[in-house]
Order: structure tokens, then sequence, then C-alpha cells
């Protein structure tokens, strides 16, 4: 064999051991706990036995010790739950751009001291001070473990705090200047440069404007509202204003490009170095660059290795050689954080970037720039469009039509807006007026994208089955396949098991699911036909949104797009903040309870596959806030159950003298969360529950459910159960409850807490 031979060979290989790698990177992070040392030990013996998969098997094994290797000091840095609530003093520095909103300031901060988590992400309420990023501050913080919301189809809160290598959060009591000196030069240059934009364009009329520049040119995305947020989501243009692959790649283009060009000019330098090495090295320096400027957060990160990889294999000569490419650059992003497989950029990056070679390499060279860049859209559509139904449950049906107008407006704004702006801080103040009017024509195309919310129907809610979504991957790659390939026709069957999404209801009476939503509740509860959802949560204005990150995605991973009942007991945030996000994600044929709805009135039965449904209260009185809730009567043969809202002792007299035999049910949603207000002994005595469940959230300030009344539950032989601490529970009619947070906890999740 030749020396060509050989090294082709190992390429080969290289990209097999670079997937064997891969999968011992994937397989460590379905674990529930990371092993042993003495199970470990015994992993690593057969790499020490000659046999025919050896290398392939060590590769798997560096894997696995590589991923355990970087977890475990995440891991050791967050802060203890038996200190979960403690005051403690810390002197540190703010290390990243504070977003501000009218409620509160929530920043990173870097504690100095060595025995504390590396990153602590705090929140100052009301009264904050101005904080600027890199300052340095002695502060006293209510510290708290990281723990969240763990729900089928949600998102990982806990797991995201892991990713960011954040261990603790906490907010603020108290604070005060410190002497150290401040530190974080490039962040302080992006806090300067942020404080200067808000002085060039001041007016909040342009406000949208403003918040483009920022994002495109320093990474902060703190200006966009959740209203842009959707806009984004619905047009698919939400990779093009949050710094990642694309802007580093047109700011490297352009540069190259440049140098190129400029270096030509001087004949001399051309016989010294070529003019297209000194383009690659110059724009790999204005990339990286970039991406520091935008704070190189994790997913600017990838984008500039996977940039440099390509580049490399340029200046070498080898960027015909696409796959080899791309598997070098994969193993780049995981030795650089193995925990990126669990974020949904990284799959979406190296999807388009594997869309672009497929279509552009070979073969399938287009003829002329637009074909080719039609091409490369719609294949960018089709390819990512199941790793969007699997990621956010839902693909925009006219992102493709849209980024082909977007997309090249947005690779002129993006160079143009980081000009602008290092001329506007190089020159004095007049010179700013470049970068006042792009922001006049970003905030045009801001409002245009924002039109974008008159017309929901542009969202297409789904979440198929993991073999729904591969098949439609595997459709995707036969559809762009060459002329002439005899397979080509099974795209089509490929297709077929989205039209049957899964479905997972009971074949017959009803299951019962409390979703984990913190403090508050939120109910699903299915028939064989049908589903009703009963509260939806809180919602906070610039924070977490249970309609949108819980119920929602549960819906959709379950096979539910449209609900025919979204029952309201009370208008209280934390039941019925999430409302709009779940309106918004998903049909509702009816409402009850609802503002500008049908109210919630006692005696309103219906029936669905058999199962008996009746609202018990309220009565037409004049009823408190709480005393208000919906309180709804599940039963079929052999199995009942009481939703009962936020109601207190005055609501649950009445019901004790009104409707005594419609009390009692196998499964209590425990009144108003476990409160000291409700619950009273005669109203346990009537319902006399088999299972409990109380809507609370973990260690919750309320102290829900109170002692006195998980007594009074213990007396009657109910089982107990805290969504909070368990996350999401499924009763079935059997009365097995599952209990989500011991079925899918992973390593860097918070133990299941029985804590009462």
């Amino acid at each position: 064999m030749d020396s060509g031979t050989r090294s082709v060979t190992a390429l080969h290989d290289l990209r097999f051991l670079i997937l064997a790698f891969t999968a011992g990177v994937l397989f460590t992070q379905t674990l529930a706990q990371l092993p042993a040392a003495s199970t470990l030990a015994l992993v690593v013996l057969p790499v020490l036995i000659p046999w025919r998969g050896q290398t392939l098997y060590a590769a798997c094994v560096l894997g696995v010790l590589f991923t355990i290797l970087r977890a475990q000091p995440l891991l050791d840095a967050r802060w203890p739950a038996e200190r979960n609530g403690e005051d403690v003093w810390i002197e540190g520095r703010i290390a990243s751009l504070p977003e501000v909103s009218d409620k509160a300031t929530r920043f990173l901060f870097e504690p100095l001291a060595e025995n504390l988590p590396q990153k602590i992400r705090a929140s100052w309420y009301r009264d904050a001070e101005v904080l600027r990023g890199g300052d340095c501050w002695r502060m006293q913080l209510r510290m708290r473990t990281p723990h969240g919301s763990l729900n089928p189809g949600g998102f990982d809160y806990e797991g995201w705090l892991f990713r960011q290598g954040i261990g603790a959060t906490a907010s603020v009591r108290k604070a005060e200047r410190c002497k150290a000196a401040d530190g974080y030069p490039i962040l302080r240059l992006r806090q300067h440069i942020s404080d200067r934009l808000h002085g060039w364009i001041p007016d909040e009329a342009d406000a949208q404007g403003r918040a483009m520049l920022a994002a495109l040119t320093i990474g902060d995305t703190s200006g966009f509202t959740d209203t842009d947020w959707d806009a984004f989501r619905l047009t698919g243009t939400t990779h093009l204003v949050a710094i990642s692959g694309f802007n580093i790649a047109i700011v490297a283009g352009i540069a190259f490009f440049l140098l190129r060009w400029l270096w030509v000019l001087w004949p001399r330098l051309c016989l010294w170095i070529p003019a297209q090495r000194v383009a690659l090295l110059g724009s790999a320096v204005f990339a990286f660059a970039y991406a520091l400027l935008a704070g190189f957060e994790p997913p600017v990160q990838r984008a500039v290795v996977m940039l440099f990889v390509v580049l490399a294999a340029a200046w070498m000569h080898r960027l015909a050689k696409a796959s080899r490419v791309l598997a070098l650059a994969w193993l780049a992003v995981l030795l650089l954080d193995p925990f990126a497989t669990l974020s949904a950029g990284t799959w979406l990056s190296f999807g388009a970037v594997a869309a672009i070679f497929y279509v552009s390499v070979g073969r399938y060279r287009a003829p002329g720039f637009w074909r080719a860049a039609l091409r490369v859209q719609i294949m960018l559509s089709v390819m990512l469009a199941p790793l969007s139904l699997f990621f956010f449950h839902g693909v925009s049906w006219f992102a493709p039509l849209i980024n082909l107008a977007v997309v090249p407006l947005f690779a002129l704004l993006t160079p143009l807006a980081v000009g602008s702006l290092i001329f506007s801080l190089i020159f004095p103040p007049p010179a700013s007026m470049p970068l006042q009017a792009l922001g006049v024509v970003l905030q045009q195309v801001g409002d245009t994208l924002l039109g974008s919310l008159e017309y929901p129907q542009l969202w297409f809610a789904a979440s198929p089955s993991p073999i729904a979504g591969g098949l439609f991957l595997l459709a995707a790659v036969l559809l762009f396949a060459p002329r002439g390939l005899p397979l080509k026709f099974l795209a089509l069957l490929c297709l077929l098991p989205l039209l049957w999404p899964k479905n997972l209801a009971p074949e017959s009476g009803f299951e019962l699911t409390a979703l984990d939503v913190g403090q508050g509740l939120a109910v699903v509860v299915r028939t064989q036909n049908h589903a009703l959802l009963y509260d939806a949560g809180p919602a906070f204005e610039d924070g977490f949104d249970a309609g949108e990150s819980v119920v929602a995605p549960y819906l959709l991973s379950r096979g539910v797009s449209h609900l025919d009942l979204l029952l309201l007991s009370h208008g209280d945030n934390d039941h019925a903040g999430g409302v709009a996000s779940v309106r918004r994600l998903l049909k509702v044929e009816r409402e009850i309870g609802t503002p500008d709805h049908e109210a919630c009135r006692e005696g309103q039965p219906w029936e669905w596959d058999g199962v008996r449904f009746e609202l018990l209260h309220p009565d037409d009185s004049e009823w408190s806030d709480n005393n208000s809730s919906c309180v709804l009567k599940i039963e079929v043969s052999g199995f009942s159950a009481l939703l009962a809202g936020d109601i207190e002792k005055k609501a649950e007299r009445r019901l004790l003298e009104e409707k005594p035999e419609s009390l009692k049910a196998d499964v209590l949603i425990a009144p108003h969360h476990g409160s000291k207000t409700s619950s009273t002994e005669e109203f346990v005595a009537a319902v006399r529950p088999k299972v409990v469940i109380y809507g609370a959230g973990w260690r919750n300030h309320f102290k829900h459910p109170r002692s006195e009344v998980v007594e009074r539950y213990n007396e009657v032989g109910a089982k107990q159960y805290i969504t909070g601490n368990l996350g999401a529970l499924t009763v079935r009619p059997d009365l097995s409850v599952e209990e989500y947070r011991s079925e899918a906890v992973r390593f860097w999740n918070a133990p299941v807490d029985y804590q009462k």
C-alpha cells in the first residue's frame, strides 16, 4: 500500500473514530449519575486486550472519560442543596452585560474567592443600582442551588445552567462597590459600546433598531422582547439576529475578499506570500476579533472553531473532502465543550453546513449563483425541518421564502453595522450619523418582521417521534440526491409517518398529568379523543413563561396540537400567566373562565369518550379571588379526580354543605397549593383521596404544602406528591403515579426530593 492510499485509509478511519468518540460522549450524557471509579475501571479493561474492535471501543471509552472529566468539576462547584436560601456576602465582578428590565436587573457574577461557584446568575429586584460589566461589587446574595421545572418535552433549565457553568442562582439583598481593580477589558469595551449606542440612538421609538444594532455588533440581545423573539421564530430569522455561524462567516468572508483584493495591488507582496493565504489568515483574525466583541458565548465559540477548521482545510487545499472537514470540525467542537451536543444550536449549525456541502460540491454544483442560492435555501429548510420539529416542536412554513429575501439583506447589514460602529467610535460625535441611519433601516426591518405576528398560521406546531424525524431527514437526503438515484421515490414513503403522529392518549377512561410549573398549576386531562388543560401556570414579563416553556412543549410531545377545552380556575398569575402562550402555540377550541369567554359556573356537565366532567363551583354569589376558583370533578367507572384550584375555607364549606356527595375522589389536586387557609379537616374527610398532588415549587418561600395540611392528608392515608420536587406527575386509572424527575433525571439534574 503506497503512502497516498495509507493516508486516505487513515482519514477514513478517523471519521469512524470521531463517530465512536461522539457515541461515548452521548452515552455519558444519558446517565442518571456519573459512574464510580470501580465501574470505569471495568469499562477501560477491554481497551487493554487486543481484539478486532479495540480501536473503536477505545475511542468510545475516551469519549466517556473525557465527558466525565469535564462534568465533575462543574458538579463539584454547585451550591449545595442543604445551604439553599442562605444569605452570603460575596466579593466579585459583574461578568456579563446586565439585562435591565422594569422589574429586575439580571447578570452573571463571578466571585473572587475560590471556594464558591465560578459563576452565579444573580437578579437584583426593585431598587437596583446601575451595574456595568466588569465592575467589582461586594454583595449579600441569597444563594439557591440550581433547580428548575422538569417536564416531558419541556426546557431543562437545570441542564442549561450546567452547560453555562453556572453553579448557583441568587437574588441581591444588599450591595456595595468594592476596592479591587475592575477586570474584563473586553467586557468593559462591550459595556462602553452598549452605553454609546443608547446615547447615539436615545429615542425609544427606535428601540428595535438599537436592539438589532447591539445584537449584530456586540452580541447583546437583551434589548429584544418576547414579542420580538416570537417574530423571529415565525419568520425563521433567529439565526440572523443572534450572532452565530452566519454572522461570523459573513465577517470572515468580507475580510477575505477585501484582504485578497488589497494584497494583489502590490505584486511584490504576492511574491513573498500569496494573496489567498494572507486573506485566509486575515479572515481568521477578523472573525476572532468579532467573536470577542460579541462576547465569545458558546454558540460563537462553536462557530469560530468550525470556521478555523474550514480555513485550515482551505490552507491545505482539502476543502473538496467535505465530510472529513466536517468530522474534524465536529471533533474540535466536542473537545472544546462535550456538552455542546445538548444545545440545539450545535445540531442546527452542523446540519446547515452539512446541507450546504451536500448541494454545493461534486455533481450537485449549480450552474448559476441565484439557482445555487435557491437550491441551498430549499435544502437548508428541508434538512433542518426535522431538527426544528424535534427541538422547537414546530417549523415555519414560510421561512424558506422569507430567508431568500432576508439572508442577503443581513449579509449586507452585518458588516455595515460593524463598520459603522468602528467608524463612530474612532471619530467625533458627528460620525455617528451612519450608525443612526443604519438604526433607522434596522428599525424598519424589525417592524416588518413583527408584522408576521398577525399571521400565526405561518407556524406549524408538531413534535414527531425521533423515528419519524429521522425518516424525514432521510427523505431530505434522498430528495436532493443526484439525478438517476433509483431509490429517490422512497423519500415520499419516508414522509408518511408525519401524517400519522404518535398518539399517547389512554385507550379508555382518562389520565391526568400535573405539570411542574414551579409555584403554580397546570393540569392536562386526556381521554381517548379529547384533551383538556386546567390552568396554564405562571408567566413573568422578563423571565419564565410556563405556557411557552412547559405546557405547549408537553402537549406537542404527546401528539396534541389542539385543545378541546382550556379551563382557567381563576385569574391569578400562577394559574393564568401562560394562557396567552398556549393560545399562540396551540389551537384552542373552547375556553371557560378566561376573560371574554364563557364564565365558570356550577352545573355545567359534559361527557367525552364515556368520561363525565362537571363544574361544582362557583355559584352566582360574590366570591373572593381565590374562592371564585373553578372546581372540576372528573369521573369514570372506578376512577375519579377533583381539581380544586385555589379555593379556601369558605368555598370548601359551601361545597360541603351543598355537594358533599360530589366531593369524594381518588385523586385530588390540593386546594391553594396546600396552604393553611385551605384543606380543612372536614373537606379532607369528605374527599378522602388516595392520591394528593400539590402544585407547588421546590422549597418555595410560601412553605407550601404546610405541615398541618400534610398531616391531615396523612390521617386519611393519602399518598402525597409535590410537582416542584418530583417533576411532572402522571396519574393513571390504576392509581399508579409516574414521577418524571425519577424517570428522566440526568446527572446534572437535582435529585428527587421527597420532602413535604
